[in-house]
């Protein structure tokens, strides 16, 4: 009897631990690298501060699938604190299917952008990257642009 109760209370934790691990969701976040992993579809979070003349990858990760159809990546000067004027921003279609997003820019050249490219910041100081959807802020991050 003792055996047969062990086991049941065992199948019940391996039942409300898989229900809690396939609930548990990703918390959105702003990745920003100097390396892409194109057979990974992933970005290695390098750090938070970047040459002006460094290759800049920028992702949002959202967990398990995007519940919008389009989001919106804006640049702004200042920090997070006190965030200026709109450097620019870029409009991108996504999927339920996606649950990622990698904003990567190529020269004429055919070349990865730069931070100074892909930020449109010619001057080192801060950016803050914002991505919204359906008119609310999802995430934000502060990086650091300087001169190597």
């Amino acid at each position: 009897m003792r055996k047969k109760a062990k086991l049941a209370i065992l199948a019940i934790l391996m039942v409300v631990g898989s229900l809690w691990t396939g609930c548990r969701t990703e918390d959105p976040i702003i990745v920003c690298g100097r390396e892409w992993n194109p057979a990974l579809q992933i970005v290695a979070d390098t750090s938070s501060e970047f040459g002006l003349g460094e290759p800049l990858y920028i992702q949002f990760r959202y967990g398990t699938g995007f519940d919008f159809n389009a989001l919106r990546m804006s640049f702004y000067e200042g920090t997070l604190a006190n965030k200026g004027k709109e450097i620019w921003s870029h409009d991108a279609r996504v999927s339920e299917k996606m649950s990622s997003y990698t904003l990567q820019g190529r020269t004429k050249h055919s070349e990865f952008m730069s931070a100074r490219e892909l930020t449109r910041h010619k001057e080192p100081g801060t950016v803050v990257i914002e991505i919204s959807a359906n008119g609310r802020v999802i995430v934000s991050k502060q990086i650091e642009l300087v001169r190597k």
